[in-house]
Parts: structure tokens; sequence; C-alpha cells
């Protein structure tokens, strides 16, 4: 396996979260890239923490997506009907699973995907949880996001992937 595919998509996470990257290239390492005919390839499960002033951010990586299957990975049609609403925000327990649906329903980040300078872009999972207000008002707040990190986007591209990003934020609390 190359290296430059696992330094581009960790230089292209830098864009959302900086987390360990001798960890996390040891899980791309070990599971590797997804094969010509894989549409993804699901990593190890791996969470690294960062706690700052009543503020936890956990980011996970998820899977690996193979940018060059896009166009038969696309949903379209009827399957894109029945999936959205299967796996509707308020019934699937999985947000990964809603956040990969979200993506293959969305026909902007597939072209997106699929004209990428990159073969491979990297799929994560960030959970963050605030505390608010203090003494018997204090409340939590979870928000989780999908992460969706593209090697070499323009900045129009790369806004385009932030937007997306936080319009299939969850919030719980």
């Amino acid at each position: 396996m190359a290296q430059d595919f696992i330094n581009d998509l960790l230089n292209a996470l830098q864009r959302v979260v900086r987390p360990d990257p001798g960890q996390l290239r040891e899980i791309l390492i070990v599971c590797g890239m997804p094969e010509q005919t894989q549409n993804l390839r699901y990593l190890n499960y791996n969470n690294q923490v960062l706690e700052d002033s009543g503020r936890r951010t956990t980011f996970s990586a998820v899977a690996v997506i193979n940018n060059r299957r896009t166009d038969s990975w696309r949903l379209v049609g009827y399957r894109k009907s029945i999936s959205r609403w299967v796996f509707h925000r308020c019934w699937t327990r999985s947000p990964v699973d809603f956040f990969l649906n979200n993506l293959r329903s969305n026909p902007e980040m597939m072209r997106l995907l699929g004209t990428a300078p990159s073969a491979y872009t990297l799929l994560g999972m960030l959970q963050i949880q605030e505390t608010r207000g203090a003494g018997h008002l204090k409340r939590g707040l979870l928000r989780i996001r999908p992460v969706v990190a593209v090697p070499g986007l323009s900045d129009n591209d790369a806004e385009k992937v932030t937007a997306f990003e936080e319009v299939n934020e969850i919030r719980k609390g």
C-alpha cells in the first residue's frame, strides 16, 4: 500500500480535526484501502478523545471510500426513496448508517467524490459533548457529525463538504 494515500487522507482531515496521526496511520495501514471492486472498507474500532474546559470531542475514523466507484454506489430512484425512509434520522440506530446513506443520496457530494483528484476519501465521525449552564440548570448537549476528508479539494468544494457535514449533524440533549 502506498504511504502517499495515507498522508493525503491525514492532511485532508486537518480541515476539521487534528487526531493523533501515528494511531490513525497505523489503523489505515492495518485495514488497508478498498480494493478496486469495493465501494468502501470499514476501519477497526478507534476513538481519539480530546478534552477542553467543559467540552469533550471524540473522533472516530469509520471507513475509507473508493472515489472511483461512486457512480455504481450512488443511490437514485426508488432505492434512494426507500433508503431515505429506512435510514431516517428519527429511527436509525447507527449514525454511521445515517451519514453513509445521506452521502450516497446526495448527487452533489457523489459528483464531488467521483471527480476528486484522490482515489480515496476518509469518512469519520465527530462527537462533541458540551455542558451548558450551571447548578441545577446544567445540561449536556451531544452533537454527532460526519467528517468527509477528501484530499486535494478546491476551496469551493471544501465549502460544499463542510455544508454537507453541518446539515447532517445530529443533536441530542
